[in-house]
C-alpha cells in the first residue's frame, strides 16, 4: 500500500492485491453499505487525512475508488466547503421597526410623532428598496407612538440581523433622532424653541 499526495486537496492510496486480501476487500462489493467495506474505507481515509495534514471532520470528503491491475486505486479529495455563510448574533434582541411605503406617508408619520408630545428618543432612518425605515434603538414603544406610526405604515419587530440588511441595503437618512430632526424642520422649529 502507497499513500501519495498530489495536491493541496488530493491524496491517493495505491492498494495491492496483498492489500486487498489483507484488508479482506474485493473491489466489485467494496461499498459504505457493507458495514466491513465502511470500516475499512473509513480507516484508510484516516490515513489519507493524517498524510495530507488535514482533519476529516472539517472539511466535506469525496473517495473514489478504480480498479487497478489486481487491486484498486483509491483518490481521496478534500471539498471546499459551498455551504452559504451563517452569522450569529450574541445579544438577541428585537427593536421596534414602522416601514413606510412611501414618503408622504412617513413624513405624515413623523408630523403626527413631532407634535403628540410623546417622549421619543434614540431613532435612525433609512431608505431602503424604495421603503422607508424607522429604527428605534430599544425593543418597546410606548402604546401611543405605536398608534401613530401604524396609521400611516407598519410596525414590525426587526432582529439584529434583519437591521443589518436594512443598513447594507439602504442608506442612512439621519441618526439619533430623526423624528426630532425632521419634525423641527417640518415645523419651522429650531433647536432652541424645543428647550
Amino acid at each position: 500500500m502507497t499513500i501519495e499526495q498530489l495536491d493541496a486537496s488530493k491524496v491517493l492510496i495505491s492498494l495491492g492485491s496483498e492489500d486487498m486480501k489483507s484488508f479482506e476487500l474485493d473491489f466489485g462489493s467494496m461499498s459504505f453499505y457493507s458495514e466491513h467495506s465502511k470500516k475499512v474505507l473509513l480507516r484508510l481515509l484516516r490515513l489519507a487525512c493524517m498524510k495530507a495534514g488535514v482533519s476529516p471532520r472539517s472539511k466535506s470528503v469525496l473517495m473514489e475508488a478504480l480498479p487497478h491491475g489486481s487491486g484498486c486505486l483509491l483518490l481521496v479529495t478534500m471539498l471546499e466547503d459551498k455551504r452559504p455563510k451563517t452569522y450569529k448574533v450574541k445579544r438577541v434582541t428585537n427593536r421596534v421597526c414602522f416601514v413606510f411605503e412611501d414618503a408622504e406617508a412617513m413624513l405624515s408619520a413623523v408630523q403626527e410623532l413631532f407634535f403628540s408630545r410623546e417622549k421619543i428618543r434614540s431613532n435612525s432612518l433609512w431608505l431602503s428598496e424604495g421603503r422607508y425605515y424607522l429604527v428605534f434603538d430599544y425593543p418597546r414603544v410606548h402604546r401611543g407612538i405605536s398608534e401613530i406610526a401604524t396609521a400611516f405604515g407598519r410596525e414590525c419587530r426587526c432582529t439584529e440581523v434583519q437591521i443589518s440588511r436594512i443598513k447594507e441595503t439602504g442608506r442612512l437618512l439621519h441618526e439619533g433622532n430623526a423624528l426630532e430632526h425632521i419634525g423641527r424642520a417640518i415645523s419651522g422649529q429650531s433647536p432652541e424653541d424645543l428647550h
